[in-house]
């Protein structure tokens, strides 16, 4: 395992993707990344909880919206995943298709909101993916509109009778679950990441001159 430095700052663990593959599988697709993470068994489901800072430079430096944005490849899926970004609440689901990620975006005072650009799920995929737990139940929580985003989170992982609702509202014992392990990402992947972004961002400068 690297023993490269955390980030300074923001190291606190920040969301949950569950996904179907084993810890040693998911902790090597975590170390070709760019987010450090803990990562633990759980109920039949192996559990991610990034860190809140990225090793990426800027603008890639949010290890919440870089995991959530992150595909999952198709031997770990299906995934879910559990995520408070500016105040939302966002759902991602994967499945072993090629559907790519899809989302559901909940806005306080708002409930759900139509993200732009970005293919929704519903119910019935989350339902269908989590293998559990009562729709009318999920469909009454995502029509709450007054209540904390983590909440509202821990509440739908608990209703799809998933691992770690528990954690989304306090993530202070996530290093002490059973089988967990500490995962930082390779600084090799790292170096290649912001390469590949300075290479993109000179490129685009070049085209708008």
């Amino acid at each position: 395992m690297s023993t490269s430095p955390r980030p300074e700052i923001g190291d606190d663990p920040a969301g949950l993707l569950l996904l179907r593959g084993s810890v040693p599988e998911v902790s090597t697709w975590l170390r070709k990344g760019v987010v450090p993470a803990t990562v633990a068994p759980m109920d039949g489901w192996t559990a991610v909880f990034p860190e809140g800072r990225s090793f990426a430079d800027p603008p890639y430096t949010d290890g919440t919206v870089v995991t959530a944005s992150r595909p999952v490849p198709r031997q770990l899926g299906p995934a879910l995943g559990f995520w408070v970004v500016d105040g939302r609440a966002i759902i991602t689901v994967q499945t072993r298709g090629r559907g790519g990620i899809r989302y559901v975006v909940w806005e306080p005072e708002r409930g759900i909101v139509e993200p732009p650009g970005l293919p929704q799920a519903g119910p019935v995929t989350l339902q269908r993916v989590a293998g559990g737990g009562s729709r009318s139940e999920l469909i009454e929580i995502l029509h709450e509109l007054y209540v904390q985003p983590d909440r509202l989170l821990a509440a739908v992982v608990a209703v799809l009778e998933l691992p770690g609702a528990r954690l989304m509202v306090d993530g202070s014992g996530v290093s002490e679950l059973p089988g967990a392990v500490s995962v930082l990402p390779a600084p090799k992947e790292v170096g290649y990441f912001n390469d590949a972004v300075r290479d993109a961002v000179r490129l685009r400068q070049e085209l708008e001159a």
